[in-house]
């Protein structure tokens, strides 16, 4: 990913799901170049962020009885258990992994998008 910014390209059309992710594009953009503890601080919040993001997911796919909810979740875990290693990494003094995992995100969560959660969109256009 060249930029760190969520354009229309990556928009789905659910508008509580598309302001979800511009928050978390917008907080990953400000991260490149944050400095320490203001990085540590942006981690925790951007921790936050995206288990609401991913919360409010699941919850729809739930609402809609979306047949692929299992493999969503799945990937959800994965994504979780990513960032859970952040804090433990600063904490332990290393820094550079854990900016690593950070500059990680947005291609994993640009294609996570582009895919599993388009196919979620277009489910719940069906149903609505």
């Amino acid at each position: 990913m060249d930029s760190i910014v969520f354009g229309p390209d990556l928009a789905l059309g659910i508008p509580v799901l598309d302001q979800s992710h511009r928050v978390i594009f917008d907080l990953l953009e400000s991260m490149a170049a944050m400095p320490r503890p203001a990085f540590d601080q942006a981690c925790r919040t951007l921790a936050v962020e995206i288990m609401e993001d991913l919360r409010e997911e699941n919850n729809l796919m739930e609402r809609i009885g979306y047949p692929a909810a299992e493999a969503h979740r799945c990937a959800h875990g994965k994504l979780l258990a990513s960032v859970a290693h952040i804090l433990p990494l600063l904490r332990d003094g290393k820094e550079a992994a854990a900016r690593q995992i950070v500059r990680s995100l947005p291609d994993w969560i640009e294609a996570h998008i582009n895919t599993m959660d388009l196919a979620l969109a277009v489910a719940v256009s069906r149903v609505a």
